[in-house]
């Protein structure tokens, strides 16, 4: 009896193996078909030409051009205050509006440097660590940089750019 037992657990552990790999390849097959299924619209490069550009992408590099903000100094939230980050930012901008941000960057630039201080402080030495850290905290002072310095609601800021980064 126990010599049958040993027998048909092989054929089962068989056949389970078989429809597993068969739903694998049914599956997979399915999800590589659905794109060609699915697509009913123009191609990508028909629709752009028809549309136009869209206000939030971000021009080709030549047609971008770099607007110095300045340097900050702020100590971490650390628990004995010992750490200090040291940032020297550029924004990334169209060069249709390099001076329109120079200007606003200008003008409003101890409101924007009195919310880095605040917001910076807050952070904690693991926050900012690694390629990951920094891209949080260079959304973060994207986003703030769009929202105080412009009204319209439109991004003229496309990026935030990090010159120096030191932690001490």
């Amino acid at each position: 009896m126990a010599d049958e037992e040993t027998e048909e657990q092989p054929e089962k552990k068989g056949a389970g193996m078989g429809l597993w790999l068969a739903t694998l390849l049914v599956a997979a097959g399915g999800g590589a078909a659905v794109p060609y299924l699915l697509n009913t619209s123009a191609p990508a490069e028909e629709v752009a030409e028809e549309e136009g550009p869209s206000p939030y992408e971000m021009p080709a590099s030549e047609e971008t051009a770099v607007v110095p903000f300045g340097d900050i100094t702020v100590n971490l939230n650390d628990g004995r205050m010992n750490r200090y980050l040291r940032l020297k930012i550029a924004v990334l901008v169209a060069k249709d509006d390099e001076i329109m941000v120079t200007e606003a960057i200008t003008s409003k630039a101890a409101v924007l440097k009195n919310w880095m201080l605040s917001h910076l402080s807050d952070k904690g030495l693991e926050e900012i660590r690694g390629t990951a850290g920094l891209n949080m905290l260079r959304r973060e002072l994207l986003g703030e940089f769009n929202d105080v310095l412009f009204s319209d609601h439109l991004d003229h800021v496309y990026d935030v750019l990090f010159e120096e980064f030191n932690i001490q």
